[in-house]
């Protein structure tokens, strides 16, 4: 009884080994079958090597970019040898600074991006690489080197270096000082030489230095402009002052725009000095004002200067005259020093107004036409009429300019035109400004004049050139009564970019 339990149990046990093998079997085939799938749809290379080298496996992918058929043309052989052997150069590569023979030895992962591969055509490829060491019982029995043909890769980045190259390189050699800040946090991201040099910082310095610091008595305004520019996407201000790093101040021109930077609503400005331009202004300006003292000084020396030797003339006339007892003839000559110094009194309050005349600072043309017919033309008795727009807005330059020209008709009205009315309209439209000047005088002969340059003619010319304007005349000698009209216009600036604000 005992033996037939003994064997039954001995068959019993027979038939769970059986079973436990079977299945250990099953596993490692699933297991066998999962790796395979693996490495089969992987899209980067992977092989194995032994203690030695020599490779034991390459799956699909590796076999694609090294350019084999299949893995019977690698295994067994020295994968060093075959792929692995030289530089890009082909200097070659000895197995003692070869990072895959560096974890056969170390038993330590090794990695790599800046090698080449070598294919079986001969022909090489840039390289990433990993070698993983393989250890079987706690013993090193070779590794597993997975690898990528980077080509692609390494050309992205060199037509990124080259990208980024000819941006240093417009960015730094700008004549104009570009600055790229991020207003939210007060701080610039990147600063060209040129915006270095201008206000007087290293690059280092500017980077550390606030943006703040820049604009220290503008920040009102500092912030008006930036939330603008992220509004519109760009914009344009010269009203802002930088302050360099010894501490002067710069009056400066600041176009920009906004770009995003990692998610940040960031600004990238070019800035441009502006006090060269403004010294060239003033110098202009100084030029002008001795021009125009000459000019006075001539119409003194040609009028008022003539008119008193003629009187001085006259008077002495009339003393011998009346030492001789001919009073009629003493009394005409004292009529004619009379009628001539009326005449040099005109000529006097013109020459006052050849002056720029305080109204014009404060008032514009307008306020400055208007006074000068209460001053000139209605002292004279002429009936004057000042006929305009509300409102009247132009640059301060061009309103100089303007008002100069309707002074020098007016003055040759009120000299030569012997008018008992006259009127001047002003009126804007479509981006011009238009004046009219008219008078009811005896008129000239315009073909004369014109080639004579006389009647101030040359001056008004030469304004309504620097104005981009254009101007005509109409008058006759032959129509009495008709007088001569006078017709200017001329585009009307932006104030911004003459840098000087328009009267209100």
């Amino acid at each position: 009884m005992l033996q037939s339990t003994i064997a039954a149990l001995e068959q019993l046990l027979e038939v769970q080994d059986l079973s436990v093998i079977e299945q250990t079997e099953r596993l490692e085939r699933e297991r066998q079958e999962q790796v395979s799938l693996l490495l089969n749809s992987t899209g980067e290379g992977i092989y194995g090597v032994d203690r030695h080298g020599n490779c034991n496996f390459c799956n699909p992918a590796g076999l694609k970019i090294l350019g084999f058929e299949t893995d019977r043309d690698l295994i067994g052989k020295n994968m060093h040898s075959l792929i692995h052997h030289s530089l890009s150069d082909g200097m070659p590569v000895p197995d003692s600074e070869c990072k895959i023979y560096k974890t056969l030895r170390s038993g330590e992962a090794s990695h790599a991006d800046d090698e080449v591969m070598w294919r079986a055509d001969g022909s090489q490829f840039p390289s990433e690489y990993t070698s993983h060491p393989v250890h079987r019982d706690g013993e090193l029995v070779g590794c597993v080197v997975s690898f990528l043909d980077i080509t692609q890769r390494k050309l992205s980045e060199e037509t990124l270096r080259q990208s980024e190259a000819l941006y240093r390189g417009i960015f730094d050699n700008s004549n104009e000082a570009i600055l790229l800040s991020c207003p939210s946090e007060d701080r610039f991201l990147d600063v060209n030489t040129r915006a270095c040099s201008m206000l007087g910082f290293s690059r280092d310095e500017l980077l550390s230095t606030p943006l703040s610091a820049i604009h220290p008595h503008d920040l009102p305004a500092l912030e008006a402009f930036a939330a603008s520019v992220f509004q519109l996407g760009s914009g344009w201000t010269n009203e802002l002052t930088c302050v360099t790093k010894t501490g002067s101040h710069i009056p400066t021109e600041i176009s920009a725009s906004a770009i995003d930077i990692s998610g940040k609503p960031c600004i990238v400005a070019l800035i441009r000095d502006l006090t060269e331009r403004i010294n060239a202004d003033h110098a202009m300006r100084e030029l002008a004002v001795l021009e125009e003292r000459n000019r006075l000084a001539r119409e003194l020396h040609d009028s008022i200067v003539q008119s008193l030797y003629t009187m001085t003339l006259f008077a002495e006339a009339g003393v011998r005259n009346a030492d001789h007892g001919d009073t009629v003839k003493g009394t005409q000559y004292m009529e004619r020093i009379g009628e001539t110094s009326q005449q040099v009194l005109k000529e006097m309050r013109l020459l006052v107004f050849e002056l720029r005349p305080l109204a014009l600072e404060q008032e514009g043309i307008v306020g400055a036409l208007s006074q000068r017919l209460d001053d000139v033309e209605r002292r004279a008795g002429v009936e004057a009429r000042l006929i305009f727009d509300e409102p009247i807005s132009l640059p301060s330059r061009m309103e100089e300019e303007l008002y100069r020209v309707a002074q020098e008709a007016l003055n040759n009205s009120l000299k030569h035109a012997a008018a008992t009315h006259l009127s001047i309209r002003i009126a804007t439209n479509d981006g011009l400004v238009e004046i009219n000047v008219e008078d009811d005088g005896v008129g000239f002969d315009t073909d004369l004049v014109n080639q004579s340059g006389g009647m101030g003619l040359r001056n008004i010319k030469e304004r309504m050139e620097r104005l981009g304007g254009s101007f005509t005349i109409i008058s006759s000698i032959s129509s009495p009564g008709e007088g001569t009209k006078l017709r200017v216009r001329a585009p009307i600036s932006d104030p911004q970019t003459t840098g000087e604000p328009a009267h209100p």
